[in-house]
Order: C-alpha cells, then structure tokens, then sequence
C-alpha cells in the first residue's frame, strides 16, 4: 500500500500559495525533502499533518483520502507520525510517559511493553525511561521523540529537520539510528531537511524542492548524478555552472577547456556545463587551465580550493589535505570525468 500519495497540491498562508502544483508518492523507506530555508519544505510537512489547510489538491495517506474535494480530516485522526526539530517533549514528564502520551486509553493498559518496544526501536536503553527530558542529550531527545511517534504503529512518520540542533558526529549516528527504527516498525517517513549529505545518505528517495516546486524527485545516486535540472546541479554538489558549446561526439568546451560530456544530455550547440568540485583536480606537471586560488575552506580530511580562471568565472575544486595551494596562488586545474549538460 502507498504510505503518501500527494497530487497537483497548493497552500500557502496568504493569497501567495507556497506550494505550486506538488505531486508526490511515497511507497515505502525515507523520503527526503530537500531543498533551501524559504522554499516551501515545512508548509508541505504541516499540510499533510493536518497543520495548514491545502487551497488546492489531494492528500492520500495509506490509501485513504484526508484532504480534497471539500475533505479534510482533522490532524488527530490521519494517523500520522510527527517529529519537530527540536523534539517537543513535555518537559514534565518522563520518557515512559511522554512516549505513551498520544495512545488511546485501550492500549495504555500495556504501557510498559509499549515503552520497552518503543525504547528498543530507537536503539535506547530502558532504564532511561524513568528519566525527564532534561536528563537526555540531544540525540537520545530526538530519538525519544521518535519513539513516541512510532508508539501509535503509524504507516507514515513525517520529520520536520529533527537533526539540525545536533553537532556532526551525533547528527550522523541519530540519523542512523532514526532510520534503522524506522525500518524496524515498517513505517515510511517522510524527511524535510536543507542538508544535502543528511538527505543523501539516509534516505530512499530524494524529493529536491525550489520556490514551493519540485525540480526532481528520484534515487539518492539519480540526483545527484543526473540532475534533471541546472538548479538541481548546483544545489546538490555545489556543482559549477559553466557558459560553453556541445562540439559533438561526446564532447564539450568551456572556459576549463575541452571536457566529456555525458552521451545525449544535449544537441550540438549553446550549452550549460556543470563541473562538480570532486572533478576538478589540481595539477602540478604543466598541464591543465591557468587560474588563480580566491580563497580555501580546510575540512581536515580534503579542502575546497575555489579558483579564478583567466576568463573571469570562478570554479571550485577538491584537493587532498596534503597538496593544498594558498590564496594567490597561480595554479593549473583540469577536469577529470564526464560532466553533465543542459542546453544553453
């Protein structure tokens, strides 16, 4: 059964929608919505909880019909899963009592193995479910948060940027864990997150959003190797987009010089190229495009070399921790790989 179907939805908060036209289905596993602060990722998660009312279009949620066609059902009785950024637990509460706050009166009865299934699924011990919110770190918040989501056994769980309060290391292992609970509870999940690596690494299918509108919707490796669009390819990756021509046979040329060109992308002619910063390769023996180094960003593990070429246009290129040039530097840089075209 589908967990979410969506279909040509709109809703806003003014006479402006925010959301245009979105269709949307989630069969099964994580889907993420991903895109800038501002584009319309959390009014869509609000309008299928049941937390704004859609101006236009269907909602479906595992086959019933909640919104359209003068229909919506209250938030309460959509059997949904909601998680919020920063968790919202009732503070005066415990995690025992926080994760069965939202069952029905019937099901209390077996709290306790509500609570110790539910502590399980999100990898928690169960002597934590005596403590009060401010006794957990941030990770285990989030994931009792979690637990009370899934306590109701929802088919569909909807997380409105639950990690973004969270250091990197605890943001990667609470995703994991996430989910893995997830699937543990057959549940689908639907994910809104402005962070390209999160959305990549965890979910099943990836939905990139811009002004209240889907560019995109495939596979994690899909999106980011085929962009369907110039915005996508810029957004996931940070790819540069470069003014230059399809010569033909598989071929391009830009200001980085000639380049492959992925097979069918576009007709010979006019053409945008899109260079990643992982094919740009910084080179020492003579060869490769002139350029002068702006300025350099230092992960430890690799930095990012951002570049002036002669012509004007700046790239940005990935280097090795232990070859990485200084700002003003004059360095020569070459394109390694096959890029991806659009027409100019």
């Amino acid at each position: 059964m589908t967990a979410l179907e969506i279909r040509a939805l709109e809703a806003g908060y003014g006479k402006e929608p925010v959301l245009r036209g979105i269709d949307l289905t989630v069969t099964s596993g994580v889907t993420a919505i991903l895109g800038s602060s501002g584009c319309g990722k959390t009014t869509l998660l609000r309008a299928v909880a049941g937390f704004v009312e859609p101006s236009a279009g269907t909602i479906d949620v595992a086959g019933e019909r909640v919104v359209g066609k003068g229909r919506s059902v209250p938030a309460r009785k959509r059997g949904i899963g909601y998680v919020p950024q920063e968790g919202a637990l009732f503070p005066h509460l415990t995690v025992a009592r926080n994760i069965t706050f939202g069952l029905p009166r019937s099901e209390r009865r077996s709290a306790a193995a509500v609570v110790d299934e539910a502590l399980a699924m999100v990898e928690l011990a169960p002597e934590l479910a005596t403590r009060f919110p401010h006794q957990l770190s941030g990770g285990q918040q989030q994931r009792v948060a979690l637990a009370r989501a899934l306590a109701p056994r929802p088919s569909l769980v909807l997380l409105d940027e639950p990690f973004s309060s969270l250091d990197a290391g605890l943001r990667e292992e609470t995703g994991r864990a996430v989910v893995r609970a997830l699937r543990a509870a057959e549940a689908a999940a639907v994910l809104v997150t402005h962070d390209q690596g999160e959305a990549l690494s965890l979910a099943d299918q990836v939905a990139v959003m811009a002004a209240g509108q889907f560019l995109q919707v495939a596979a994690p490796a899909e999106v980011y190797l085929q962009p369907a669009d110039p915005r996508v390819a810029s957004f996931i990756g940070h790819a540069t987009l470069l003014p230059g021509r399809i010569t033909g046979g598989g071929r391009g040329s830009c200001a980085l010089g000639e380049v492959a060109v992925k097979a069918g992308d576009v007709a010979t002619g006019p053409a945008q190229l899109a260079v990643r910063s992982e094919q740009l390769q910084i080179r020492t023996d003579g060869t490769g495009t002139p350029g002068e180094v702006v300025d350099v960003s230092f992960f430890g593990h690799d930095a990012t070399i951002r570049l002036r070429l002669e012509t004007g246009e700046q790239v940005a290129a990935r280097t090795p921790a232990d070859s990485v040039p200084a700002a003003g530097d004059r360095v020569r840089v070459a394109v390694v790989g096959e890029v991806v075209a659009f027409p100019g």
